[in-house]
């Protein structure tokens, strides 16, 4: 026997229903920083492809940091300075800018020297570092890859050109930017804490290495 069937209801047209909650829409999970090895620093996310395609296989990577941008703060400030000593000047001497055009960089440069000094300083410091569990590797903003083994650093040294560490071995030197450097020396404590160091150890007059 057929079984009878349910009474049709009638429903509201869809503009004379109650406003529902908003259904909630997935979010693209973002990028989160993440610790890679105990004891490490935080990394800012899983290794960049790029950079994963430098390691040896089975190379464990502890930390990596990137530099990516200019710091603007800094150099406004050198170049508001700079303006503020030539607004100074010309109250002292007016006749300052009396002079020639093309004698006019005389003044100009020392005021703003700093400034550009260091605006280039801060792009030669764009790159990106990595630590694994043997070495450390540096991508500079060129896309030029540097690999120096801990063993092998010779020398540590302060850096002129990025203001950080240069760790030079034998045939590569490694420059490590400010933002970069206390990480990464963090990063591999992790991995010579317990490793005895030989007499004729590299020359570090910072006491950098670990």
């Amino acid at each position: 026997m057929n079984q009878p069937r349910a009474p049709l209801q009638l429903l509201p047209a869809p503009e004379d229903r109650e406003p529902s909650e908003p259904t909630p829409t997935r979010k693209t999970s973002a990028i989160e920083p993440r610790r890679l090895a105990p004891g490490a620093p935080m990394s800012p996310g899983p290794v960049p492809f790029e950079l994963a395609t430098e390691l040896r296989a089975g190379e464990p990577v502890v930390w990596w940091g990137r530099k990516s941008r200019i710091d603007r703060k800094p150099i406004a400030w050198l170049l508001i300075a700079g303006l503020l000593v030539l607004g100074f000047a010309t109250l002292l001497a007016p006749e300052l800018w009396d002079q020639p055009w093309t004698d006019m960089w005389k003044p100009l440069i020392p005021a703003l020297a700093p400034a550009a000094l260091l605006t280039v300083r801060e792009w030669l410091s764009l790159r990106d570092v990595v630590v694994t569990d043997s070495s450390i590797l540096v991508c500079d903003h060129r896309g030029r890859l540097e690999r120096l083994a801990f063993r092998n650093v010779r020398r540590v040294a302060r850096d002129l050109l990025t203001g950080g560490i240069l760790l030079e071995g034998a045939q590569h030197k490694l420059r490590l930017p400010p933002a970069l450097a206390e990480d990464a020396r963090a990063a591999i404590a992790t991995q010579t804490r317990h490793t005895l160091r030989a007499d004729d150890g590299p020359v570090d007059p910072l006491s950098w290495l670990p």
